[in-house]
């Protein structure tokens, strides 16, 4: 993955809390627990963060509900401006370019409707030359035959998955779009769109599109990059980081670590680690503490001292309370300020990544990232921070609107 656009600032402003709140310079660090979003598919997580929906409309009566063709032009007018194709998130921007016939009104959106309108927004946004449709052909459906002016971008969107068809083949075109599938379609087409605009980009360092590189989560996670805990994992284009980490991908972070470093990793441990877990479920919080506890004994056995720490939902039977007090001697608390570790929450990849950096930079793995000081403002800086304080005051704009309906 490449560098990202300056307009995918706005798509991390929520992150932002996230990770202040795990934050700080020390060493020690109180994790917090795994929120309900983690369960949620990532277009429904990543759409709530871009201000697709709101969290409180993430409910299965409302997700089931049919769109209008208002409000799904609404967040396409959104989405067009978190990707820097128009100035504004507001609908007349679809009306001025097009993508949009007339006034989006109450009535509803079709499947067909829908595919056509996201393949003009595609349209405009490569005669931006933000993406090439130019390589891509569509396949028709069994009920549905794309028009000839529609085919690269319509063939665009299928290649990118953003638009996809029924088991039978057809697409269902004369349907009504639920809002769960509008945000379904809108986010995968930021994300696609978003990520082939970072691929035309020189690959200088792993980023993500929803994670600017201005953010404090970056050095976190070129840490982990540089001490080989990506190596072998294929990342999507969205960080994610409220989503939940699999005990297959905790399980390819660490055979990464060990890799990079020279040292062959003891199978038989790892699988001790995770002995009550599948690969496809979700790592939890005594797992993950097993997992540091290896890569401390692997890499700073001469340096650990074990502190004594209660929590009080762990007794000394527990396979993780040994764990617990060598993770308190490095400074390092997992859990709850009421003092509960609550090892059965799933831990989500802010936490695990911000916990296992703290651990690496502990055990020495990577060198110290040298102090690159204080440098002036670039062009291309004035630039991010115009468009941030742009989409912000959009963005505030549109809720007051909203607020007064």
């Amino acid at each position: 993955m490449k560098q990202p656009n300056n307009y995918f600032v706005t798509g991390a402003l929520l992150t932002i809390l996230a990770i202040a709140l795990l934050g700080g310079s020390s060493l020690l660090s109180t994790v917090l627990a795994s929120n309900n979003l983690g369960r949620l598919p990532r277009e429904l997580r990543l759409g709530c963060e871009l201000g697709l929906i709101s969290a409180e409309h993430l409910k299965t009566a409302t997700l089931d509900r049919k769109i209008t063709a208002k409000s799904f032009a609404e967040r396409l007018s959104l989405t067009m401006m978190l990707l820097g194709a128009q100035e504004s998130a507001e609908v007349s921007e679809l009306l001025r370019t097009s993508i949009i016939a007339n006034k989006a009104s109450s009535g509803n959106m079709s499947r067909a409707s829908t595919i056509e309108t996201l393949a003009r927004a595609a349209i405009i946004i490569s005669g931006k030359d933000l993406i090439n449709l130019s390589e891509s052909r569509a396949k028709n459906y069994r009920d549905y035959k794309v028009a000839e002016k529609y085919s690269n971008a319509i063939g665009w969107l299928q290649t990118k998955y953003v638009v996809r068809g029924y088991p039978d083949g057809s697409l269902g075109k004369n349907r009504n779009l639920t809002t769960r599938e509008a945000v379904f379609f809108l986010y995968r087409f930021y994300e696609a769109v978003s990520s082939e605009m970072m691929s035309k980009r020189p690959a200088e360092k792993l980023s993500f599109i929803d994670i600017p590189l201005s953010h404090p989560m970056m050095e976190i996670i070129e840490n982990l990059t540089q001490g080989g805990a990506f190596d072998k994992l294929i990342l999507r284009p969205s960080f994610d980081g409220d989503s939940f980490v699999s005990v297959a991908d905790l399980t390819e972070m660490l055979n990464g670590v060990f890799a990079r470093a020279g040292k062959e990793i003891d199978q038989v441990r790892l699988k001790t680690i995770f002995s009550d877990s599948s690969s496809d479920s979700f790592t939890k919080r005594r797992h993950l503490a097993l997992a540091l506890e290896y890569i401390l004994d692997e890499f700073a056995r001469d340096r650990l001292n074990a502190r004594k720490v209660d929590y009080r939902d762990v007794s000394i039977e527990q396979p993780e309370f040994e764990s617990l007090l060598k993770l308190a001697g490095c400074g390092l608390a997992l859990g709850y300020g009421d003092g509960r570790f609550a090892g059965d929450e799933s831990i989500t990849w802010y936490e695990a990544a911000k916990l296992l950096n703290e651990v690496i930079k502990f055990a020495a793995i990577t060198s110290p990232a040298e102090d690159k000081g204080d440098r002036l403002a670039v062009k291309s800086d004035i630039e991010a921070l115009k468009a941030l304080i742009r989409a912000k005051k959009d963005r505030v704009h549109q809720i007051l609107r909203a607020k007064k309906r």
